[in-house]
């Protein structure tokens, strides 16, 4: 195994840790009558999680590889339905860069592919179309609140909380965990800041930001 891979796969089973411990009380807290959804949901360890409470989970995935993965994990788990595409702030078909270290084939590679071509560990010449949704219309859709969101989508984020923010969508969901990355696209800063001054001043405490 090249150290790349090696690397890559020691710091994922670290975050994955991180992860399943800071979800242990909403592991709690959901049951079968809770909705969930999973964007970003790669291999689908934590989409697995989530729907070991019994919650309804849909799950978000536009990398191909690891969707196969995802798909093989949480087959014949009918309390799940998955979706290979990614999440936006509208509908759109854009272009998926996978990891600079990756093969094109090693799914521990696929956790940093991104739909943000600035992101410094993507290769920009090694891109494919994917279709993403607009998530604020896609939770209006659903005409129920959902319980609980995961949003981890490499980038993307920034666009999608700026939608929420606008559109004041944050209504339509109970908790909302976000994994944002500045590190990795620091000209998101700037627009980071304000969606932190924003979440202050409307008082907006369910939206938790770098949960990982």
């Amino acid at each position: 195994m090249r150290i790349e891979l090696l690397k890559r796969k020691i710091l994922n089973a670290g975050a994955l840790w991180i992860s399943f411990t800071k979800l242990i009380p909403d592991w709690f807290r959901l049951g079968k009558k809770s909705f969930v959804l999973d964007c970003g949901a790669n291999v689908g360890y934590i989409t697995k999680l989530l729907a070991s409470t019994g919650a309804t989970v849909i799950a978000f995935e536009p990398d191909p590889v690891a969707f196969e993965k995802l798909s093989k994990r949480c087959k014949n788990k009918k309390n799940i339905t998955l979706i290979q595409k990614g999440v936006w702030d509208k509908n759109s078909i854009l272009e998926l860069y996978e990891h600079q270290e990756t093969n094109g084939n090693e799914a521990s590679f696929t956790v940093g592919s991104s739909i943000i071509a600035e992101k410094i560990n993507v290769n920009e010449k090694k891109g494919r179309p994917v279709e993403v949704v607009d998530l604020v219309e896609f939770m209006q859709q659903q005409h129920r609140k959902i319980d609980l969101v995961k949003l981890d989508v490499e980038g993307a984020e920034i666009a999608i909380l700026k939608r929420i923010l606008t559109a004041e969508a944050w209504h339509l969901f109970n908790r909302m965990y976000v994994e944002t990355h500045e590190t990795k696209i620091p000209s998101q800063l700037e627009e980071l800041n304000w969606i932190k001054n924003q979440l202050k001043e409307r008082n907006i405490k369910h939206i938790k930001l770098n949960w990982i």
